[in-house]
This record gives structure tokens, sequence and C-alpha cells, in this order.
């Protein structure tokens, strides 16, 4: 009887501890709402040009939605740029995570790949646009190049710090068991550095997305990116805000599909692990 009553008060305090900080998000998007509506209502404050009110933004969402802009609607926009998007962290998450694990387990094969990769890294992505148009032109090559460029750095240092910071303790202990260098990768360093990797992996998305609607403010014909630049030729603020708000809750929705699946991959994470940024 004791050990259940204790229980009960250690599943109350939990539900607490998830409810406030949605209690508190929702109370600093409602004040924001709130001064948005009062500074757009009160004339003179603020002109529907400069700023529209949130019932006009509404209002521009739902017609995005169902009717076309710029060649699509809302949502064939936001599919575009989640296709190119794919593609681009596909890509960096497929070449980085391994080359992330060469640099930690091999270190001859660090002297021959890093001095690249340092000076590329520090190449700021929207550095890449021009020559990748001379190659690709303004096609989904070029945007999905510029998201690999701005989501590979974090899959490859995350991995490699991630693969470093493994206690030498669990390699001996492996290795006095007699297991080899592959299994030992396998079966303790790598789940030892998942974590790691899997941070790795959701800093290359935010990243990757950022980079994404920026090469499509430059380049794109299609996407969300393009929708903003649109709305700015064409004079509608509300346009501009569709797009960046519905930017804003796609990447907090990838980012929350990634905690969850991280939990469900790696259910031996302690809750009070911090993550290697």
């Amino acid at each position: 009887m004791t050990t259940i009553a204790a229980a009960v008060p250690s599943r109350s305090l939990r539900r607490a501890a998830v409810a406030t900080p949605l209690v508190y998000g929702a109370v600093a998007i409602g004040t924001l709402l709130a001064l948005w509506f009062a500074a757009t209502s009160i004339p003179g404050v603020v002109q529907a040009k400069v700023l529209p009110s949130p019932l006009a933004v509404v209002e521009r969402f739902a017609t995005l939605s169902v009717e076309t802009f710029s060649g699509s609607t809302l949502t064939g926009h936001a599919l575009a740029s989640l296709g190119r998007w794919l593609i681009g962290v596909g890509v960096a998450v497929a070449l980085g995570v391994p080359l992330g694990v060469l640099l930690a387990w091999l270190p001859p094969f660090r002297p021959a790949v890093t001095p690249a990769f340092e000076l590329v890294r520090y190449v700021p992505p929207f550095a890449w646009v021009p020559i990748a148009v001379l190659w690709f032109g303004a096609s989904t090559t070029t945007q999905a190049l510029i998201v690999f460029i701005a989501a590979f750095p974090a899959c490859v240092i995350n991995t490699q710090l991630g693969l470093s910071h493994v206690d030498p303790i669990l390699l001996r202990a492996a290795k006095t068991l007699g297991a080899g260098a592959t299994t030992t990768l396998a079966r303790v360093v790598l789940p030892v550095a998942a974590p790691a990797i899997f941070t790795g992996v959701r800093i290359a998305f935010s990243n990757g997305w950022m980079a994404l609607v920026g090469a499509e403010l430059i380049v794109g014909k299609q996407g969300l990116g393009f929708l903003i630049s649109q709305g700015q030729i064409n004079d509608s603020a509300a346009t501009i805000l569709v797009g960046m708000t519905t930017i804003g809750v796609l990447g907090a929705l990838i980012d929350v599909v990634l905690q969850r699946l991280q939990r469900v991959a790696l259910p031996w994470r302690p809750a009070s692990a911090k993550p290697l940024e």
C-alpha cells in the first residue's frame, strides 16, 4: 500500500511537469496574439499594409489553401518545400553519419578528410547558391544541394563527438570479453553514441529546413520561400505572414516527430541526458 501511495504523487508530479511548459507556451502565444490584435485594431497605430490583423491572416490562409497563388495552393507550395528538404537532409544523414563514424573510429582517416571538411563547413550555405545555379539551374537539385550543405556538418560533427565521448572503460570491457572491433562498434559504441547522433540529425533537419526557405527566396519557382517572395512582389503582407507561419509550424512539427522517434528508438537514454550541440 505504501508503494502504491508513493507512486501516485510521482505520476501526478510527472504530469504536472509536462503540463507546465505547455501552459506557459500557450500563455506566451496568447499574449503575443492579443498584442498583435490590439495593435492592428486601434486606428492609426499600425497600417494594414505593414502588419495585417490576425483575422486578415487567417482569411488569407483560408484563401491560399483552396486557390492557386503563383502556380499552386498553399498545400502545393508546402509539399514542394518538404520534398526538396527531404532529399537534401536524407543525403546529408546517409553520408554524414558514416563519415562521422569513420573520423572517430579510424584516426588515420582524419588527416585526409578533416582539413577539407573544416574548410567547406565554414562556407555559408547561401554562398553556394550562385555556383549551384550555374551547375544545375534554378532547379530542385540546386535547392536540395543547399539543404545538404546546411545539414551535412551537424551529422558529421555530432556523430564524431558522440563516438569520441564513449567511456574507454566500456571499450576495454568489450575487448576483455572477446569482442572484435566490428562487434564493439556495433554493440557498444554506436548504442552509447546514438543520442548524440540523433541530436546531430535533429540539428541537421533544422538547419536544412531554414536553408531551404532561404534558397527558395533566391532561386525558387515553387515552395514556401517562393510564396513569401511573391507576397512581397504583390505587396501582400498577409501572404508573407501566412508563409512564415506555415514554415514555423511545419518546422516545429518536424522536431516534435523527431523527438517522439528518438524516445521510441532510444528507450535507454536517460531523461536528464544533455545533447551535444
